[in-house]
């Protein structure tokens, strides 16, 4: 791949084309000095250029595409081939696989270093580049990098526990220890799950042969199987106990409520339950 390269710096190229006061910009690499950010980020935050502006000209001196991402249909398949540690580090997504190359979004393409290594993790596949914006990127990162394969491994770890089980242990659910307990780990990682997406609400239902986890998405709900049934008693009664419900109480509807702290913002979660047949 031909690594596409500012003809100067970027600095220097906006003020160059009169995109830039030479004013502003020594204001901004004061303020880039200070705070060690990139300086299109700089720029984008003093107000001097707005994102679109600075993406649209980056896209024409690179002679790449400049891509509304939110306008298009993602590929989850294309994108696992970049993993979620490296896409975020280099703020860049494969958003399609063509065979022999993929179509790789980042918010600066300009990058060489990330480049270099981006063409390393992607190898031998071609990249053909566009620019995306940071913002779209990192909402796409959400939806893209689930907790998926995290929450069936912990629940296939929680059937293994409960196999040979005939009741559920309450003393292990109610510990203090919650950090060691996989339940709760299983609960912490469906909520971060949740929050990640956008989800408003989650539904957890057992099924003949299945554990249903549906998850409701800008009002549409989006489900996922668990094969492990055998956790689900163990599930209800750990989220009973933590809103305060009855745990004994099996035929009748209850509701409660609690709160939990996920990536350091504290969450209110009103809970319902039903009972099955």
């Amino acid at each position: 791949m031909n690594r596409p390269r500012l003809k100067m710096r970027l600095g220097d190229l906006l003020v160059h084309e009169g995109i830039l006061a030479e004013a502003d910009l020594q204001r901004a690499l004061v303020q880039q000095k200070q705070s060690g950010r990139k300086l299109g980020a700089t720029l984008i935050e003093l107000g001097v250029l707005t994102e679109d502006q600075l993406l649209q000209f980056l896209a024409q001196q690179l002679n790449v595409a400049f891509l509304d991402i939110a306008q298009r249909r993602l590929d989850p398949k294309a994108a696992q081939l970049l993993p979620e540690v490296q896409a975020r580090r280099y703020r860049a997504l494969v958003l399609e696989d063509r065979g022999d190359s993929v179509l790789l979004g980042m918010s600066d393409p300009a990058d060489l270093a990330a480049l270099d290594q981006l063409a390393v993790l992607l190898e031998p596949k071609e990249l053909e580049l566009a620019v995306v914006r940071e913002s779209q990127l990192m909402q796409a990162f959400n939806q893209l990098y689930r907790r998926t394969q995290e929450i069936r491994s912990i629940a296939h770890q929680l059937q293994e526990e409960y196999r040979d089980a005939d009741t559920v242990d309450f003393s292990a659910l109610s510990t203090e220890n919650d950090k060691d307990n996989t339940i709760v780990r299983l609960l912490q990682s469906l909520f971060e799950d949740a929050v990640q997406v956008g989800a408003s609400d989650i539904h957890i239902e057992p099924d003949d042969g299945v554990l249903r986890l549906r998850q409701r998405i800008d009002g549409v709900l989006h489900e996922s199987l668990l094969k492990e049934t055998a956790i689900a008693p163990a599930l209800v009664l750990r989220l009973k106990l933590m809103a305060g419900l009855d745990i004994s109480e099996k035929r009748l509807p209850q509701d409660g409520r609690f709160q939990i702290r996920v990536k350091g913002q504290t969450i209110d979660v009103r809970m319902s339950t039903m009972p099955v047949q």
